[in-house]
């Protein structure tokens, strides 16, 4: 009875034994190989997202200063600002919807991710709604549209976003390559 105590004492059963080096290498190597497929898919994935992400933002400000526009019965500026408080610097640094009297109605920040917003010839550093809904688009312009490029970093591995505005203050998003 001595030596079958010993036997049971020495030898685990099969099921609590664990894994051996093989199968834990070979295991190790398969997550390997789909962390390298993941991870670049994974990249992209987000350098995607941010650009959607931001220039929804972006349309979110115009169209929020069209409808305040509208209900104030006043001009309502979208323009770019470097200090989330005057009309300074480039659309990169961010915006701010104000009203007309020079009060901040929303702040964004500057964008992340080394994305660049940048505008046409067309596109001055402020946007101008009146009461009507329409913009300050000069009717001499040659286009109807006025568009603000929004691109990710060089090189670019997902396409950028061209928001366009309207004169009749209509904000819409395209995509667009980017150099």
């Amino acid at each position: 009875m001595k030596n079958e105590n010993l036997k049971t004492m020495v030898y685990a059963p099969a099921a609590t034994r664990g894994f051996t080096l093989i199968e834990l290498l070979v295991t190790l190597s398969v997550a390997a190989v789909a962390i390298s497929i993941a991870v670049p898919n994974f990249q992209q994935f987000m350098a995607s997202s941010r650009i959607s992400a931001q220039a929804n933002d972006l349309i979110a400000a115009l169209n929020l200063a069209r409808s305040e526009a509208v209900k104030r019965a006043a001009n309502v500026t979208v323009c770019s600002s470097s200090d989330g408080a005057t009309c300074t610097g480039d659309w990169a640094d961010g915006w701010i919807v104000s009203d007309a009297a020079g009060k901040v109605i929303r702040v964004q920040p500057a964008l992340s991710g080394g994305n660049t917003l940048t505008g046409g010839t067309d596109v001055a550093s402020t946007i101008t709604f009146t009461s009507n809904g329409r913009t300050t688009i000069p009717t001499t312009a040659t286009s109807v549209t006025t568009t603000i490029t929004l691109c990710p970093p060089s090189p670019a591995a997902v396409q950028g976003r061209a928001i366009q505005l309207e004169r009749t203050g209509r904000p819409s998003v395209a995509p667009v390559a980017c150099p």
